[in-house]
């Protein structure tokens, strides 16, 4: 579990919804100090697998997630 400005964020949660993107084969979550601030706590943190042949970007992964 993550701490991030309070809130519990669980990591498998992030990592389902992107396992639903078709481009990702593979997906870990996890967090990190956030270093600008001690106010949020945790920076959420995703590695990102593509699947054989295909190919991801930061904007596609958040645009996937918007909404």
């Amino acid at each position: 579990m993550l701490i991030r400005g309070g809130e519990n964020i669980y990591p498998r949660e992030i990592e389902e919804f992107l396992f639903r993107h078709p481009k990702i084969q593979s997906v870990q979550a996890f967090g990190a100090p956030d270093q600008n601030t001690a106010e949020y706590g945790e920076e959420v943190c995703v590695w990102i697998v593509a699947r054989p042949g295909e190919s991801i970007s930061e904007d596609d992964v958040r645009a996937f997630c918007q909404g």
